[in-house]
């Protein structure tokens, strides 16, 4: 359907070769008083089409069983709904600007002239469902789309929702692996162009878009596989609602948002009551590692799980043996949970960068060495995704200026390290390298400081650095965050009985993803492995670089640097380094002052005690306090 000189004719009749059936052009059944009013120049009106309709209508009734194509204006809802009447009618709108198809039309012989091409517009009402297409494609190519669309015997395998840059990323993906795929966006007000452009910027048989409900859902295979690729939130829950009527038990809803972990856990609870699959995945690696192959970190319903894992592992990239970065880690929300942590060490992984660079400004490193330096950085043990972008970085040039001395040094964020630090102070653990570096991203926004600060202006010495001891100092920094990050991950399961493995989350994150490392894959290799812990690694670690770190910071703070995660590993490493604590001045102090009591040394663990600190006398042995 679509006006006068749009194509619907030319596409009508190559699609119904293809097909092998009829081609219908409804031109051809304009009784002759409405072929003559048109010749004329006159508009028809509604009672001029109802008999043309009401024959067009008896047309298809004839071709119900083997179908057929019709080509037709039908520019009203309710001339569609007079002509397909209780017929099955897949709808094509072949839309185009309004000075194209004019030219068009004066090009080509027809009984209605141009002139009356406004009037077709002014009446046009475009589908509300069905099939919209743009006819600056050719028509070769809109009849490919129209098939992709509507042919039933190859249904999509995989359903996306939300074709921003990830979700059309991913849709590539799928696609390129083979994997018939049916996407659906939202045609609301600024968003009309994105599924017509995506079908016309990667034209394929096996990708089809939508952007209503009832065909996006009818064209995925049963049980339905759907990810959703939208933004965290009750958009979320919005979408989910008006997929439902569409859904049957056994179903999968695959969240590969940044979504909060309690979020998810809510909503496998809620859908496991209608027998419907939910996994909250975690998906890594920018636009070009959902286009080239992402780290998935899925976790939720398992049974979900098993239904997609053939389609996930097509997607995901692989790690160094072979194997997709993909795998199952556990109930509920937990795939959200190490996605929120994989994000928490990428901030700080990201500051570290940035104070390395802060070194090498104060060093003798000539400018133009910069980007070379961090290229040499970037070897063996020391080798990363985050590192190896140093280099182009650095070296990139707008005119003669080095384009990132022109960038404003204020950092953004989308969340995900502020839900880092919220989690681990819910379950008490020290998350200190990662939230000096959210600190740091706040810090460089507050802007009031700008105004009021005194510290180094103008051009200081450069000084000689040993940049081997900066390297060493900077991986033990990188282990200690590391360290946080996974015993986080470690803790939150097992208060929530997720028994998430966590040699699989380091593999999962050896490739694919922003934090992909050397330094990630001798994690997981120490993770397969019973003869040393987790913990024990990293403190060796940390002693073995322990001068280089104080080196480092004597360094920073000499040249009065901002180092806010260097200096986190610091402390952190000295804190776990370290037997005891001075937490027993902590408890004096709080007993003094709230009776709050305190355990001994020297007495079993769970007996308490409080001390009158002004009077005289002992210890009281108490078990009434709240402690």
């Amino acid at each position: 359907m679509g006006v006068s000189g749009c194509g619907k004719s030319t596409v009508g009749s190559l699609l119904a070769k293809e097909l092998a059936v009829p081609f219908y052009d409804a031109d051809d059944f304009h009784p002759a008083v409405n072929i003559a009013k048109m010749k004329a120049g006159t508009p028809l009106t509604d009672k001029d089409r109802q008999p043309w309709l009401l024959s067009l209508h008896s047309l298809l009734a004839n071709h119900k069983q083997e179908g057929a194509v019709l080509a037709c204006s039908a520019l009203k809802e309710s001339y569609r709904k007079t002509l397909a009447g209780d017929i099955e009618v897949n709808w094509v709108y072949l839309q185009g600007e309004f000075a194209l198809i004019q030219a068009r039309m004066q090009e080509r012989a027809h009984f209605m002239p141009a002139s009356l091409l406004e009037s077709q517009f002014d009446t046009l009402e475009p589908l509300k469902s069905g099939l919209t297409l743009d006819i600056s494609d050719s028509p070769e190519l809109l009849v490919q789309k129209i098939r992709a669309r509507y042919e039933t015997e190859n249904t999509a395998q995989l359903g996306i929702v939300g074709m921003g840059v990830m979700g059309r990323s991913l849709a590539k993906n799928a696609v390129s692996k083979g994997i018939d795929t049916a996407v659906y966006n939202r045609a609301s007000e600024g968003e009309e162009h994105i599924i017509p452009q995506l079908l016309s910027d990667y034209p394929s048989p096996q990708l089809s878009g939508f952007t209503d409900w009832e065909g996006f859902m009818g064209k995925l295979r049963s049980p339905k596989v759907i990810l959703l690729m939208v933004p965290a939130g009750n958009i979320v829950d919005q979408i989910i609602a008006q997929m439902e009527p569409y859904l049957s038990p056994g179903d999968c809803i695959i969240d590969g948002g940044n979504t909060h972990y309690e979020d998810t856990e809510c909503r496998c609870s809620a859908l496991q009551q209608k027998n419907i699959g939910y996994l909250g995945m975690g998906v890594s690696g920018g636009e070009e590692g959902a286009l080239k192959g992402p780290a998935l970190m899925p976790g939720g319903n398992r049974a979900s799980f098993d239904l997609a894992a053939l389609l996930l592992q097509q997607l995901a990239a692989k790690d160094p043996k072979g194997e997709a970065c993909v795998g199952y880690l556990g109930d509920g929300g937990c795939g959200h949970l190490v996605k929120t942590v994989h994000n928490g060490i990428e901030y700080a992984e990201m500051q570290l960068l940035a104070e390395l660079y802060s070194f090498i400004s104060i060093s003798n490193v000539p400018r133009a060495e910069y980007g070379n330096t961090f290229a040499g950085f970037n070897k063996g043990l020391y080798s990363s995704y985050l590192l190896s972008i140093m280099p182009p970085i650095l070296n990139k040039k707008e005119d003669e200026a080095f384009l990132v001395d022109m960038i404003l040094d204020e950092a953004a964020h989308k969340g995900t390290g502020a839900w880092t630090a919220q989690t681990a102070l819910k379950y008490g653990q020290d998350a200190s390298i990662i939230i000096a570096a959210l600190n740091a991203r706040y810090h460089s926004t507050a802007g009031w400081f700008r105004q009021l600060a005194q510290g180094p202006s103008g051009k200081q010495d450069k000084i000689e650095i040993n940049l081997q001891r900066l390297l060493k100092a900077y991986q033990a920094a990188r282990v200690l965050n590391h360290l946080q990050g996974l015993r986080l991950i470690k803790e939150v399961s097992q208060a929530m009985d997720w028994k998430v493995n966590l040699a699989e989350v380091t593999r999962i994150w050896t490739n694919g993803c922003i934090i992909k490392s050397t330094l990630m894959e001798e994690l997981h290799e120490l993770l397969l492995e019973d003869s040393v812990s987790l913990e024990q690694w990293a403190i060796s670690a940390f002693n073995q670089a322990k001068e280089d770190l104080k080196y480092a910071l004597d360094l920073g703070i000499t040249n009065d640097l901002h180092l806010p995660v260097f200096s986190a590993a610091l402390q952190y490493g000295l804190g776990i380094n370290t037997a005891t604590t001075t937490a027993n001045i902590i408890q004096a102090q709080r007993d003094y002052f709230g009776a709050h009591t305190y355990e001994r040394i020297d007495r079993q663990r769970g007996e308490f005690f409080h001390t009158n600190w002004t009077g005289t006398g002992g210890d009281t042995a108490s078990t009434t306090y709240d402690v």
